[in-house]
């Protein structure tokens, strides 16, 4: 074998499941940010867990409203979601620049991803510092979802999405 960096090893782990995540800001609005680092942690109580870097402004809104979306988003919304990872929720409005259709969560005060194949609600339950980033521990509280939606994946790194 041949000793490979993080990076390399990433792109040969992939694919990954993407999701975008949705976190309120104060004024309101949702932040989207592009997240393939996710994985669940427990049947009860469900949960999951995602890893976000501590440069980004999702983490900050995560710790002061508590709450956050996941959707794992459709093949529809391909070209829209991969640019969701490539500029800041601090000067841009996501949503609005590249047409992606949000709607009220039931539970929490984040909005979901319409049209996804699965979305998730979820209230933190605790985080974990991971050198560069941070683990954000997450009560499931509502699921909804579409199985008719094909799910996309996380290709070479982010360099591109696409369904299996």
């Amino acid at each position: 074998m041949n000793d490979l960096t993080i990076g390399q090893a990433q792109r040969l782990t992939a694919p990954a499941p993407f999701a975008l995540l949705s976190a309120r800001k104060e004024d309101g609005g949702d932040n989207l940010m592009a997240v393939s680092w996710w994985t669940y942690l427990s049947n009860r109580p469900p949960m999951l867990g995602v890893c976000l870097s501590k440069k980004g402004l999702s983490g900050s809104l995560i710790e002061r409203s508590g709450v956050f979306t996941l959707s794992v988003v459709g093949d529809s919304l391909k070209d829209a979601a991969l640019q969701c990872g490539r500029c800041s929720g601090r000067d841009h409005d996501k949503a609005a620049e590249f047409g992606i259709p949000l709607e009220p969560a039931a539970a929490i005060e984040a909005s979901l991803v319409s049209g996804s194949r699965v979305a998730y609600e979820c209230r933190l339950t605790g985080s974990v510092e991971a050198g560069d980033h941070v683990f954000y521990l997450a009560e499931i509280l509502l699921c909804h979802g579409d199985a008719e939606i094909p799910q996309l994946f996380a290709w070479d790194g982010y360099a591109r999405l696409d369904t299996i």
